[in-house]
């Protein structure tokens, strides 16, 4: 009889997570998270010209962009390109 594994993902304030498969790990967003994280929020990923964390799927990547729509704490430029980052970012492929 083989142990059971127990697997714990950590998700970063800034929505990132690496999730583990039998093969390895991958590094994703799996949600918008807190925005001005300054390791890994969407808006310190965007003012820095970083390359960007693909999202988990399509669902959470459009899931984040209405979320940035409706903010009322964003200016209107910031909101838009925010919009126009998230909307350029790739994601993985819903499962």
């Amino acid at each position: 009889m083989t142990d059971p594994i127990n697997q714990i993902n950590l998700v970063r304030p800034g929505g990132v997570a690496t999730v583990v498969f039998a093969d390895g790990g991958v590094t994703m967003r799996i949600c918008l998270g807190y925005l001005h994280d300054p390791d890994d929020g969407v808006l310190a990923e965007m003012s820095a010209g970083h390359d960007p964390v693909p999202w988990q799927s399509a669902k959470v990547r459009d899931e984040a962009i209405g979320a940035v729509e409706r903010r009322k704490d964003l200016d209107d430029e910031t909101r838009t390109q925010l919009v126009e980052w998230i909307v350029a970012t790739p994601y993985f492929e819903d499962q």
